[in-house]
């Protein structure tokens, strides 16, 4: 087991930092990776997944804010550790984030009647999760994450004095911390053994914030995350289970 894991975490390591080479197209180079090798590195013990879902997300502690809703995708992996232990490390280059019809964080010169302010964030997530196999279908998954920051904009919209309709962007990144901490708790279900190989893994996630977004002392707020999950996992089972 020990000379398995030796080989194949460095496998798992390395396709990850090839996928944050280019962020400006890493969700692009993390799905053509899997679609390319998933099956040619898969093992009984190892493989790899085309993951993506919704994010419903809210920044809780702001006097005003709505939940807000965005997408989720990236490369995951999954690294077997005993028939009911797994590390499964992930890398998401797509996370969106933030909240809706908040109090304007930043100052803005445009006189806005009505106006209503969404903060909209946009994240890189790695979580590196411990999944413990209730069946054969089901399990349970936690562990710790880091995001990095890949941009942040502050949008009010509304009408001017003569009625005509504006939005206002502005980037807010100087008020975002660059860095979160997260604790993701994952419930799933897995189709994959059912249909003898490639299938489905449903996930339903929470990530708790542990550290403040914001830099500034104006707010204080931690990021929350529902998460919804479809993973399409690459599986090279034995023969004679197929």
């Amino acid at each position: 087991m020990r000379t398995f894991l030796l080989k194949i975490f460095p496998v798992g390591l390395v396709l990850i930092l090839l996928n944050a080479i280019s962020i400006s197209s890493c969700s692009g180079q993390a799905a053509l990776l899997v679609l390319i090798f998933g099956d040619k590195v898969a093992t009984e013990k190892f493989h790899l997944s085309i993951d993506g879902g919704l994010n419903i997300s809210s920044l809780p502690g702001l006097v005003q804010g709505k939940s807000s809703y965005g997408l989720n995708f990236g490369l995951g992996s999954f690294i077997k550790l005993s028939d009911t232990w797994a590390l499964t490390p992930e890398f998401k280059p797509l996370s969106a984030r933030g909240a809706k019809d908040v109090a304007n964080l930043l100052p803005n010169d445009v006189p806005i009647q009505d106006p209503k302010t969404d903060f909209i964030l946009n994240y890189i997530d790695i979580p590196i999760l411990i999944r413990y196999k209730i069946s054969n279908a089901l399990f349970v998954s936690a562990g710790p994450q880091i995001s990095f920051l890949t941009s942040a904009k502050q949008e009010t919209s509304g009408t001017t004095a003569t009625g005509q309709a504006v939005t206002v962007t502005q980037d807010m990144k100087a008020v975002v911390h660059k860095e979160s901490f997260m604790v993701p708790v994952e419930l799933g279900y897995s189709l994959s053994q059912e249909r003898g190989g490639k299938g489905i893994d449903l996930k339903v996630r929470y990530n708790v914030g542990i550290m403040e977004a914001f830099t500034t002392d104006v707010v204080a707020s931690k990021n929350s995350t529902l998460q919804f999950i479809l993973s399409f996992p690459f599986i090279s089972l034995p023969k004679d289970e197929k």
